[in-house]
């Protein structure tokens, strides 16, 4: 049996050398709209532009529901992880989030090391639209 994905349209953004590119998806077979939980997931693309290598050590999420709520989510790393990226490499990693409501927003920001100086920076991760297929219509 094959799943069906419903993509919402790619977001980019670029912060002190740092792209972030973001895919994200509606997941309608691991969602249960009658038990509220809305499954999407998401795939970001991390790309140093800068001259020097970079290590991401923690991240920052808004995740933000249709009735107005926002749930902060901080931590270490990404998916257990805390990358090194040399310049103009790229890191890539998917993830996911559940609703409660079929439309949802993401954003926030990665706190990089430059691995050269020890100085820490943000880096913007653009908002992003989290809806299942046709709520809006």
């Amino acid at each position: 049996m094959f799943e069906i994905f419903y993509f919402s349209p790619v977001q980019a953004l670029t912060t002190n050398g740092v792209r972030i590119t973001v895919e994200s998806e509606y997941r309608p077979g691991h969602s249960f709209p009658h038990r509220s939980q809305y499954l999407h997931s998401y795939t970001i693309h991390i790309t140093n532009y800068n001259e020097f290598p970079i290590q991401l050590i923690s991240r920052h999420w808004d995740i933000t529901e249709a009735d107005g709520t926002i749930k902060v989510v901080d931590g270490d790393g990404v998916v257990g992880e805390q990358p090194t990226i040399d310049p103009e490499g790229i890191h890539s990693y998917s993830s996911f989030c559940v609703l409660a409501f079929p439309l949802g927003r993401m954003s926030g920001f990665y706190t990089m090391i430059r691995k050269d100086t020890g100085m820490e920076f943000n880096v913007d991760i653009p908002a992003f639209q989290l809806e299942q297929p046709d709520v809006l219509n």
